[in-house]
């Protein structure tokens, strides 16, 4: 399946994919003073498991109603909530997913509240990945994924003259 095999089914939820070419780490031979083919997976791990912190930091620095979480819905790892939506993160074969997943209750209709906030938290979670990889893989369809960059002035700061 490739790269997109993780999707999202509602209306109103969305994904983005971190590949884990971001998180090689491989052993140095300080005797030959060469880089080996051997992997350090507790570095690679350890590196993920950064990486989620600090996209679960940002994120929660711009969006106040997000609490984190630490529970399961199948394959999905929830990093965090609010009253209309869940963050998870799974492994996706070639890449991490971070997914914006609804949330139904059941008895609530969120679907209103859920399409008027969407698309300002998928471009949240999207800017908070960007704070650490300059591209990040989108869903295409059922076989395919397609790639965004990080715009060139993503941390341009805004000057103020005081006089």
């Amino acid at each position: 399946m490739g790269r997109g095999n993780e999707c999202v089914h509602g209306d109103c939820e969305g994904l983005y994919y971190v590949d884990y070419d971001n998180f090689e780490s491989y052993i140095y031979d300080f005797e030959t003073d060469t880089e080996t083919e051997e992997r350090d997976y507790d570095l690679e791990r350890e590196q993920i498991e950064e990486s989620i912190s600090k996209f679960k930091s940002d994120f929660m620095k711009k969006f106040k109603s997000f609490y984190k979480t630490d529970k399961w819905i199948g394959d999905d790892q929830i990093l965090l909530g609010n009253n209309l939506f869940y963050i998870a993160v799974c492994d996706n074969q070639w890449s991490l997913c971070f997914k914006l997943l609804q949330k139904d209750d059941g008895i609530n209709n969120f679907e209103n509240l859920q399409s008027k906030h969407y698309r300002t938290y998928l471009n949240g979670m999207r800017d908070a990945l960007f704070n650490q990889f300059a591209t990040l893989g989108i869903y295409g369809c059922a076989w395919t994924s397609g790639r965004i960059e990080r715009p060139k002035d993503f941390f341009k700061e805004e000057v103020i003259n005081c006089v």
